[in-house]
């Protein structure tokens, strides 16, 4: 009687046991183990020897780590910012009634997200290139001069911008969309009955309606600004003078190119914190949960 009945109880966690498994080895495992590795001087060959918080020491007396800081949290304030305005504006656009071939827009928005950012990255490494680059042959016809995107610190980080505002803004152009089209539409309807113009609509109804949408979408682009790393490496390995040099990349140098894995595990875990507390601050200052 006894065994029939623990069977019966174990059969739902045996069916389950290979999720929790996976996420062990997978996930929590790596998770503890570069915790662990942070506070080591590891070099990958030799055994880790325990050092406590040097590495974080180090880390904070890094110019490089400041450089890269910098450049990453200027990067994804002007990132997010132009990426969610934009996407934002394009879905409104998209939801309005008198704009034709929505579906084309929709498809020719979105389809350089399903480019490989790799690939992406190589073409505008062309349309960049100082003096045969599709960019400044169109400046030199406006006559705006030639600028050196890729090789001038001043502009690097811009090129850098563009292309990831390229990429991304289909993608939240619709989920943006998405969430206009959940807004009930006898609600605008009321609010242009009682004589509202339609930028009060838009201002007064239908933007605070999509605010939890608008910021699930800051939130995510913020994570992935935070986690640059393809695009400038593919571009200007982190050049020129460190000006594209990311969070992202300086934890790639210390554990593939210096191979000081304690020091990248201390990296990793600065970034995870700093990614946790923005979407924290970024969550309170909406005032609202994401629905």
């Amino acid at each position: 009687m006894l065994w029939p009945r623990l069977r019966r109880g174990l059969t739902p966690y045996l069916f389950l046991a290979p999720f929790f498994l996976t996420f062990i080895a997978f996930w929590l495992g790596p998770i503890i183990a570069s915790l662990i590795y942070s506070f080591t001087d590891w070099r990958g060959f030799a055994s880790p020897r325990f050092i406590g918080f040097a590495n974080y020491t180090k880390l904070f007396a890094d110019p490089r780590f400041w450089v890269a800081l910098k450049n990453t949290l200027f990067y994804g304030v002007v990132y997010v910012t132009i990426l969610n305005l934009s996407a934002l504006a394009l879905a409104l656009c998209l939801d309005s009634l008198w704009l034709r071939f929505k579906n084309a827009v929709k498809v020719g928005f979105f389809l350089p997200v399903t480019i490989s950012l790799v690939v992406a990255a190589v073409i505008f490494e062309m349309i960049f290139a100082k003096g045969v680059g599709l960019l400044n042959i169109v400046q030199k016809g406006l006559g705006l001069g030639e600028i050196d995107w890729l090789g001038d610190p001043r502009f690097s980080i811009w090129a850098i911008i563009i292309l990831r505002v390229w990429r991304a803004l289909g993608y939240y152009a619709v989920i943006y969309f998405a969430g206009l089209q959940g807004i009930p539409g006898d609600v605008k309807e009321a609010a242009r009955l009682d004589g509202c113009s339609p930028w009060q609509v838009t201002r007064h109804v239908t933007l605070p309606l999509l605010k939890p949408v608008i910021l699930f979408g800051v939130i995510m682009s913020t994570i992935w600004a935070l986690e640059l790393f393809d695009e400038p490496w593919v571009l200007t390995k982190g050049g020129p003078a460190d000006s594209t040099l990311t969070i992202v990349i300086y934890l790639y140098q210390a554990g593939f190119q210096y191979v000081e894995l304690g020091y990248a595990a201390a990296v990793s875990y600065v970034l995870t914190l700093m990614i946790v507390a923005i979407a924290i601050v970024q969550k309170l200052l909406s005032g609202r949960e994401v629905a």
